[in-house]
């Protein structure tokens, strides 16, 4: 492994790499059991752990956050130990290489910080409890070892509320009732890392049904029923699906899907046993435009990637989190067909940019301070496409088969990268030790501009290919590239390695090609840009029947295109039986290029368009246009009930782009409007604020309460920055960062970075410290960008007072020659 370019941005001065414990034992078993009090936050249990020494153990450290730790035994004896609140430290009377321990801890935890949360957070009595062990927080409800470097069966016996329904990992093996309580007895046979133990306690409605012998479970808040099936119902030939690609059985003996309110991530792919956000539930008319089979088909995937076999430490990360990724575009390919999966991989390559815009790392690297730094588009998007690459040079047949020996070989145990190498080697019979140094251990990516012209005297089509990647990738990657020529009567496929930084090739044509298609299935991860005029991109989207080389030449016409060119898009743009996803980029593209004939263009688009997504890009563009008469059309798709709750929200967004006062009206209407995770009403008020202000605190004061619902509660603090300062907006986002939830609190962040100014340094300075590392690393980016901001800011002043200074003494330099001159 050789890294060159560590990247930037990324890692803070005093980062240092991190290497997690190897304790001197296996984890042979781990058996909770917990009786779980909802009015009071709290847990009260037994953890018993046992061990087999793979040396002396003369010290055993657990991980146990914030409890109160009432009795440790070994062996059924009292044991001597001493806790410091974060690690629990126990000495076993001379215990070597192959002994067995049986350690049992009885302990409490109230109102845990992290790992298992109570709903709501903030206000009232829960009705709900769940568990988040991702990344490293199982610590805060059970003591155990709390590192994904070891692997153990699972027994969970919970105590809960009579009347509510508890789930957790593998079988339920036993249930009874026991005067105020009921008992659930769950256990897996199959070992795994305990971040993933899990369980949720709440007053669900479950559905049930069976594949292949493995029962399937559909967990909701009662009331949501009707739900189940838009949400649920592929799970079935996702499994199939996913055990023909990988040539591996789903590895347990059930799978339960629970939704849960106020759940601080998407989902999690708890093994057996995945939670979910209750926002994923959506009715018919939500599901217009949006789908769950992207969340659904992700964690399932996760059952194989990082459940089965899981990444030895937070460093190899990728292995699980790029395959999810992966796997869910996979899903897409074999549901909704070629181009679904081709946009959704254009789509991970825009996410991994806009990250990379901030900072840039390698895909594998062990410096970083928390674990969730590790959770970013580097380790998903990006890794996944570092794999469809793979599967591309090798072949998708040769990647499946590593990924099958990947799978079986490591099968319960943990991973790291370079054991993936070897078993992409083997099946595919290539040396890959470059493409591995490229992609994972180097940060950056390649960049390639192409340009193309045609000599019509000699029949010769020049085509020259430039690496343009910056200072923070390497300076020449070597990758594969294939193109389409496409004539008048003919078809040309070429295949090239590009290993230098300029690539020329000249192509022998009868004719002057219509269109060059590059890389027309987009099999390689790389930036593309296209150094060709208006006329050559228009015909790249006109001819070329590939999706990739459309949108490239699409998003490049953007920049060059004038309004000669609208007619040809508008046509597109129109076209019901092309692409929505290159109908989309259309009407971007049109939204740039602005003026009267765009805004007249996608105006009139809005009248025959009906494909809910294009729609939505249309009015997303015409916030380009800050004119009353587009204003007066979004109003009216804001208040039309017959739209998409998207398309709505869009229009609420684009209005307070476009910066009319006058709507401020119509947005408070559609505050009252019922949709999706409430998402026209937080748009609105989004725009609101936008539009007013501080005048519009009295509004968004409404929406902070801890009873608000989350989504609008969110928006509500966010808006916030769009506001002065006050010591009243202050307290305000004060408030709101003693919240419990990481999602308020990364709200009360994200608000912060919109104000920048230097009297919320006092809250991300204490958001720093939090007991999340997302909102910990957010905080502190947060912070650096207030103080870049606060330093430019007194540079300019300094730099305006040393202007003002030197025009003054301008002043009486020219005072001074004109009394010279006056004698």
């Amino acid at each position: 492994m050789v890294s060159v370019k560590t990247g930037r941005g990324f890692a803070y001065p005093e980062y240092e790499p991190f290497y997690p414990p190897e304790p001197p034992y296996e984890l042979l078993r781990v058996k909770a059991e917990i009786n779980i009090d909802l009015a009071s936050r709290s847990i009260e249990g037994k953890a018993l752990n046992v061990l087999k020494c793979t040396g002396a153990c003369e010290k055993i450290v657990f991980h146990a956050v914030d409890m109160k730790i009432e009795e440790v035994r070994i062996n059924g004896k009292q044991a001597s130990y001493t806790y410091t609140g974060k690690e629990l430290e126990i000495y076993p009377e001379k215990a070597t290489s192959g002994d067995i321990l049986e350690v049992q801890i009885s302990y409490k935890t109230v109102e845990p910080r992290a790992g298992v949360w109570f709903i709501p957070t903030d206000k009232g009595k829960p009705y709900l409890a769940y568990t988040q062990g991702q990344p490293e927080d199982t610590r805060f409800w059970l003591p155990t070892y709390d590192f994904p470097n070891r692997k153990t069966v699972v027994e969970l016996v919970i105590r809960a509320p009579k009347g509510l329904k508890a789930l957790s990992n593998g079988k339920l093996i036993e249930h009874a009732i026991e005067g105020e309580k009921e008992k659930w007895v769950y256990r897996l046979d199959s070992k795994i890392p305990t971040y993933l133990i899990a369980f949720a306690v709440g007053d669900f409605y479950v559905k049930e049904e069976e594949y292949n012998g493995v029962l399937l479970q559909y967990a909701v808040p009662k009331g949501r029923e009707a739900d189940i099936e838009r949400s649920f119902s592929q799970t079935k030939d996702m499994i199939r699906l996913f055990e023909e690609y990988t040539g591996v059985k789903y590895p347990y003996p059930k799978y339960s899907q629970v939704c849960v309110d106020d759940f601080v991530a998407g989902g999690m792919e708890n093994a057996s046993i995945t939670i979910l956000t209750s926002a994923t539930l959506h009715d018919e008319k939500a599901h217009l435009d949006f789908r769950s089979e992207p969340l659904v088909s992700h964690e399932l995937a996760h059952q194989w990637f990082g459940d089965l076999v899981t990444c030895k430490d937070w460093s190899h990360l990728w292995l699980n989190e790029g395959f999810a990724t992966l796997m869910e575009a996979i899903w897409r390919r074999h549901e909704l067909g070629k181009d679904e999966f081709v946009y959704d991989l254009i789509g991970m390559m825009d996410s991994y940019l806009a990250e990379y815009g901030r900072y840039a790392r390698p895909i594998v690297t062990r410096v970083y301070k928390y674990p969730d730094e590790m959770f970013d588009s580097h380790s998903y998007p990006k890794a996944a496409l570092v794999l469809w690459s793979l599967a591309s040079i090798i072949g998708e047949e040769n990647f499946r088969k590593g990924v099958k020996r990947y799978l079986e070989a490591k099968r319960e145990q943990n991973a790291e990268t370079e054991e993936f190498r070897r078993f992409m080697e083997e099946a595919s019979g290539l040396k890959l030790d470059w493409f591995f140094e490229q992609y994972v251990y180097n940060a950056g990516h390649p960049s390639l501009k192409v340009s193309y012209k045609w000599d019509d005297k000699q029949k010769i089509l020049e085509l020259k290919i430039t690496q343009t990647q910056g200072e923070d990738s390497l300076p020449k990657y070597r990758l594969p590239l294939e193109f389409v020529i496409l004539g008048q009567d003919y078809k040309e496929e070429r295949k090239v390695w590009i290993e230098e930084k300029q690539y020329t090739l000249n192509l022998q044509l009868p004719s002057k090609p219509k269109a060059v298609c590059i890389d027309p299935e987009f099999k390689i991860l790389k930036a593309l840009s296209l150094d060709l005029p208006p006329e050559e991109l228009l015909a790249i989207i006109g001819s070329c029947p590939y999706l990739y080389p459309r949108v490239i030449a699409a998003r490049e016409l953007s920049k060059k295109a004038s309004p000669v060119h609208i007619d040809e898009l508008a046509k597109i743009l129109l076209a019901e039986e092309e692409f929505w996803g290159l109908r989309s980029e259309i009407a971007q593209t049109i939204g740039s290029i602005g003026g009267q004939k765009a805004r007249d263009a996608l105006l009139n688009a809005l009248s025959h368009v009906k494909h809910p997504r294009v729609r939505r890009a249309i009015v997303r563009a015409l916030a380009n246009f800050k004119e009353k008469p587009v204003a007066d059309t979004l109003s009216k798709i804001l208040l039309d009930e017959n739209e998409s709750y998207y398309v709505r929200a869009e229009a609420a967004a684009s209005l307070g782009k476009i910066g009319l006062k006058e709507y401020v009206d119509v947005l408070a209407r559609a505050l009252e409007t019922k949709s999706h995770n409430h998402v026209i009403a937080a748009t609105s008020l989004d725009s609101i604020a936008l539009l007013l202000g501080d005048e519009a605190l009295a509004t968004v004061e409404k929406y902070l309460s801890p009873d608000t619902p989350m989504p609008l509660r969110r928006a509500a603090i966010v808006s916030l920055g769009y506001m002065t300062p006050t010591q009243r907006v202050i307290s305000l986002l004060e408030e709101a960062s003693r919240s419990r939830h990481p999602h308020v609190k990364l709200a009360v962040v994200s608000a912060c970075t919109r104000m920048l100014s230097p009297k919320v340094m006092p809250i991300l300075e204490k958001l720093q410290q939090d007991v999340s590392g997302r909102v910990a690393r957010n905080a502190r980016d947060a912070l650096e960008q207030v103080r870049k901001h606060v330093e430019k800011g007194e540079e300019y002043r300094k730099l305006r007072e040393e202007i003002d200074k030197l025009k003054e003494e301008e002043r009486r330099l020219s005072e001074r020659i004109e009394r010279l001159e006056k004698k």
